[in-house]
């Protein structure tokens, strides 16, 4: 799907339903013959646009000097999405989002719209966006980017602490399965954030980005909350290995638990049978003439056998 939208003079985003402005185009799913027409209408690489409908796109980007016989540009970037199939088990994945600058028009592009994306067309955040300014709107998109990662990964170690918690009461599947969602998570935005910052470090050295004083504080802010994100990366797979450890070393102690109540109860189980064994004997046996003798026998194993629980529980074999 395409659609169109320019900034008011009130610094307000509108849709251009008749494509009269053209300074922000966005791409949302795109398919093949949307790519050919903005790729005709704009001129520029035709892998510019396919990129987005990898989901095993790097960060990259291409010709962002653009000087006098490069009409376009590109910045790829890799932002954070959260997968809702199974709420108890969130799974966070990173996909591509395009960002091309072209001479009078900036295009955005991505199979699924990004939340930011969506707040900046239905003009719910706490500022204006200017679409007419290319740079400030990538750098816009960039701080966003950061901004997410940082969100989700609160969300991650919110969820890291409930897992720590839940340790003391339950060792069930779900929670390696919860423990395993968040570790892919994990690798997804290491991966895409370690990716997305030499782009930051390339913005930084072009002059059209840092000859502005206001740009160049603004991509200043959008390193240190990439940097940010690294540390709470590291931080989130510190504390996941420890668990896991721990969620190892939980099942381990309580399948030993397990073990020794089974023995223990195979043991006083044992002692009835070998008395009941030798009283069976076709020999003369002490009590054999005696009434009442079962009862006595049951008796003794009964006495033998509350002495050996008493002695198990004194070892915590109980």
């Amino acid at each position: 799907m395409i659609q169109s939208y320019y900034t008011t003079n009130q610094g307000k985003i509108v849709q251009d339903t008749e494509f009269t402005h053209g300074e922000w185009i966005h791409l949302s799913d795109p398919t093949a013959d949307e790519i050919h027409q903005v790729i005709s209408q704009f001129n520029f690489p035709k892998d510019y646009l396919d990129g987005v409908l990898d989901p095993d796109e790097v960060s990259r980007y291409e010709n962002l000097e653009m000087g006098e016989n490069k009409s376009s540009s590109l910045v790829m970037f890799l932002y954070p999405i959260k997968i809702t199939s199974n709420p108890n088990d969130n799974e966070y994945i990173t996909r591509p989002l395009a960002v091309i600058s072209t001479a009078n028009t900036i295009i955005t592009a991505s199979v699924d719209t990004p939340i930011f994306i969506s707040n900046m067309i239905e003009n719910k955040l706490n500022y204006s966006i200017d679409s007419t300014n290319q740079e400030q709107f990538l750098l816009d998109i960039a701080w966003h980017i950061s901004s997410d990662y940082i969100s989700y990964l609160k969300e991650i170690n919110s969820k890291v602490e409930i897992l720590e918690k839940n340790l003391t009461t339950t060792t069930k599947n779900r929670q390696l399965f919860s423990l395993m969602a968040l570790q892919k998570s994990l690798v997804y935005f290491s991966t895409a954030i370690g990716s997305n910052h030499p782009i930051f470090k390339k913005l930084k050295s072009i002059e059209r980005f840092n000859k502005n004083k206001s740009n160049l504080s603004f991509l200043h802010d959008v390193v240190i909350e990439n940097q940010q994100a690294e540390a709470m990366i590291r931080q989130s797979n510190k504390m996941l290995e420890q668990i896991s450890a721990i969620f190892s070393s939980v099942i381990s102690n309580n399948l030993n638990n397990i073990m020794k109540v089974l023995t223990s109860i195979t043991i006083v189980l044992t002692i009835p049978t070998i008395i009941g064994a030798l009283w069976g004997m076709n020999v003369s046996l002490p009590l054999e003439d005696t009434s009442g003798a079962f009862w006595i026998i049951c008796l003794i194993s009964l006495i033998i056998c509350a002495i050996t629980v008493w002695m198990l529980r004194k070892k915590d074999y109980f």
